[in-house]
C-alpha cells in the first residue's frame, strides 16, 4: 500500500454523528458506489467485471469476505499476490473462526468476561491492574458495596458532588466504543467534555439513562502514558494484544496500537482521523501504521497533528503489557483466544477488557496480512484441534 496524501476520511463505514454526549457506533457498511469501482479500474488496472469476479470468489469458503471488506482492504492492489488475497477474511469468516476457538460448550463462561463491570472487579480482586469504576448506572442491578445510581437524578447528583474527574463512562455490556464518553471535569451544570464539547448534566444524566438503563459504568478516565501521549494525544489508545491458548498456556499471536483521531475520546478505528499500528511482538517496535481504509488509506510514519514519528517507535513497558494479557487470558484458560484491550499508563498497563470474539480487522488493516497467512494460521490451527477434541470430551461425558 503506498502513502497517500489525500484525505482521512474511511470509505467502508457510515459515520454516525453523536446526537447527545455518548459516541454513536459506526454505521452500516456501504456498497461500493460506481465512482469507486471505475476509480480502482483508473488507478490498478483491474477491470469492473474482474473486481466483480473476485469479490462473488472471496464470499465464498472460509474468507466470507463481503464487497465492502474487499474495498476496505485494497484487495483490488495487483501488488499483493493472489496467494496472500486469500489470507484475508472479512467479519463473517472472523466470526466463524473465532467461534471455532471459543465454541460455547467448551466456553461456557463468554457471558461473564463479557460483562465489563464483573470482569474488571474479578480482575482486580486478582491483582491484575485494571480500570476503577466509581459507580453504576442501572434501574435494576446491584454491585455489592459499589454505588447504584437508579435515576437520570442520582446520575446529575454524583457527576456534581462525587464523581472524581476525568471520568469514563461507556455501556457495561457493548463493543466499538458505543455509548463511550469520557468528561474531564464538572462546572456547576456544565461537564467539560474531551473532545472540546460542553453538556449539561441534566440533558446528559437523562440520555444515559434512557439509552442504557440496564447498565452504565461511571470510570476513572486512565491517561496515556508519556512517551505514549506526546505521539497521540491525551486520549488512552489502547494496545490490543490477542492471546490463545492451544492447552499449553496462553501465548501472545499478535499486538496492534489503536491510535485515536486528534478530537476522539476513544481509538476505536472507524473514527475519522484514526490510526493503527502494528506492532513487532516481540520488542514492542512499531512496524507500520495506517490510516482510513480502501482507496483513501495512508501508510504513515508520523503522526499527522504532533509530527512525531511512530514507525520505528518502541512502545514502553512491553515487556509487562505482553504479561498481563498472558496473566489475565489464564484466569479462564477453556478460551481459545482473546482479545484484551491494554491501557499504557506512566503505572504500567492496565487491562480495560477483554474480546471473545475479537476483530481480526484491526490486524488485517494495519499488518496489511491476512489473518490467514503462513505466520498465523498454525496458531490457529493448533487452538482449533484442542477445543474440538474438548468439545468431543464434554459431549461424551454428558451423553
Amino acid at each position: 500500500m503506498g502513502i497517500k496524501t489525500r484525505g482521512n476520511a474511511m470509505t467502508d463505514t457510515g459515520i454516525q454523528a453523536p446526537k447527545g454526549a455518548l459516541l454513536d457506533g459506526p454505521g452500516a457498511a456501504k456498497k461500493a458506489e460506481a465512482p469507486m469501482i471505475v476509480q480502482v479500474a483508473q488507478q490498478f488496472g483491474v477491470s469492473p467485471l474482474r473486481q466483480m469476479r473476485d469479490i462473488f470468489s472471496m464470499r465464498r469458503g472460509v474468507q466470507k469476505l463481503s464487497g465492502p471488506e474487499y474495498y476496505a482492504l485494497r484487495l483490488f492492489d495487483t501488488a499483493i499476490a493472489p496467494t496472500a488475497k486469500r489470507a484475508f477474511l472479512g467479519q463473517a469468516g472472523i466470526n466463524a473462526i473465532n467461534t471455532a476457538m471459543n465454541p460455547p460448550v467448551a466456553v461456557p463462561t463468554r457471558a461473564f468476561v463479557g460483562n465489563k463491570l464483573l470482569y474488571t472487579q474479578l480482575l482486580t480482586q486478582l491483582g491484575i491492574a485494571t480500570s476503577t469504576t466509581q459507580a453504576l448506572v442501572s434501574k435494576f442491578r446491584d454491585a455489592g458495596q459499589l454505588p447504584i445510581l437508579r435515576t437520570a437524578d442520582d446520575i446529575a447528583r454524583f457527576l456534581r458532588q462525587d464523581a472524581i474527574y476525568p471520568l469514563f463512562g461507556k455501556p457495561h455490556h457493548g463493543s466499538l466504543s458505543e455509548g463511550s464518553v469520557r468528561i474531564d471535569g464538572c462546572e456547576g451544570d456544565t461537564l467539560r467534555l474531551a473532545n472540546g464539547r460542553t453538556q449539561d448534566v441534566a440533558a446528559f444524566a437523562a440520555e444515559v439513562m434512557d439509552r442504557y438503563p440496564g447498565g452504565f459504568l461511571m470510570q476513572t478516565a486512565l491517561d496515556p502514558h508519556p512517551d505514549m501521549a506526546a505521539i497521540a494525544g491525551p486520549s488512552i489508545g489502547c494496545v490490543r494484544i490477542v492471546t490463545v491458548n492451544d492447552g499449553t498456556g496462553p501465548s501472545p499471536a499478535y499486538a496492534v496500537w489503536k491510535l485515536p483521531a486528534p478530537a476522539a475520546m476513544s481509538d476505536n478505528f472507524w473514527q475519522d482521523g484514526s490510526l493503527l499500528a502494528h506492532v513487532d511482538l516481540h520488542s514492542g517496535e512499531v512496524l507500520t501504521c495506517v490510516r482510513g481504509t480502501g482507496l483513501k488509506a495512508e501508510r504513515l510514519a508520523d503522526h499527522p497533528v504532533s509530527g512525531a514519528p511512530i514507525v520505528g517507535v518502541s512502545l514502553p513497558f512491553w515487556a509487562e503489557t505482553l504479561k498481563i494479557a498472558q496473566d489475565a487470558h489464564a484466569v479462564f484458560p477453556e478460551f481459545g483466544i482473546c482479545g484484551f484491550d491494554i491501557a499504557v499508563t506512566a503505572d504500567g498497563p492496565k487491562v480495560l477488557e477483554c474480546n471473545d470474539n475479537p476483530s481480526h480487522m484491526l490486524y488485517q488493516m494495519a499488518a496489511n496480512t491476512g489473518l490467514m497467512d503462513d505466520g498465523l494460521a498454525p496458531f490457529w490451527d493448533k487452538v482449533i484441534a484442542r477445543q474440538k477434541a474438548q468439545v468431543t470430551r464434554i459431549q461424551k461425558g454428558t451423553s
